[in-house]
C-alpha cells in the first residue's frame, strides 16, 4: 500500500523543491549559487592547483553553473513523473510526463515574476524541458532495457 503513493509523495516532494528554490529571491539564489560554485572551485583546485582565480573561476563558470542546476533539477523531475505516471497508465506515461514537465518549468518561471528581483526567462524553460526530456528518456531507455535484459 505505502509503495503505491511513495512515487508520487516524491514527485510532489521534489516539487516543492523546485518551487522552494524558485521562491527565493534574486540575493539568496546568487548566494546558493556561489556556495555551489565555490565548492566546485575548492574541489577542482585539489587536482590543478593554480589553475585560476577563485574570482575568474566565478565570472567564467558561474552562468553555466546555474544553467546545470535547472537542467539537473528537471532531469530528476522527468524521472520522477515518468516512474509515478507509469504506474497509473503504462501506454501514455511517457508523453503524460513529458508535456507535465513542460507544463512545470513554464509554470515555474511564471512563479519566479512574482518573486523579487527575479523574472521570466523562456530559455530557462527551454533548459528545464531539456533536463526533463533528458530524465525522461534515460529513465524510459534503462527501463525498458531492464525489461528486455531480464525476460
Amino acid at each position: 500500500m505505502v509503495k503505491k503513493y511513495l512515487k508520487p509523495l516524491l514527485l510532489l516532494l521534489w516539487m516543492g523543491v523546485i518551487f522552494y528554490m524558485s521562491a527565493q529571491p534574486s540575493i539568496e539564489s546568487q548566494e546558493t549559487s556561489n556556495l555551489v560554485a565555490k565548492i566546485i572551485f575548492d574541489f577542482l583546485n585539489i587536482f590543478s592547483s593554480g589553475m585560476m582565480s577563485e574570482s575568474e573561476f566565478m565570472l567564467k563558470y558561474i552562468q553555466p553553473i546555474r544553467k546545470l542546476a535547472h537542467f539537473s533539477e528537471f532531469a530528476i523531475l522527468g524521472v520522477l513523473a515518468l516512474l509515478t505516471f507509469r504506474q497509473y497508465d503504462k501506454k501514455r506515461a511517457l508523453s503524460i510526463a513529458i508535456v507535465f514537465c513542460l507544463l512545470y518549468a513554464i509554470s515555474d518561471e511564471i512563479h519566479q515574476l512574482f518573486v523579487p528581483n527575479r523574472y521570466c526567462d523562456i530559455h530557462d524553460v527551454m533548459i528545464d524541458f531539456l533536463g526533463s526530456f533528458t530524465g525522461i528518456i534515460l529513465c524510459h531507455l534503462v527501463q525498458t532495457g531492464w525489461k528486455k535484459h531480464h525476460s
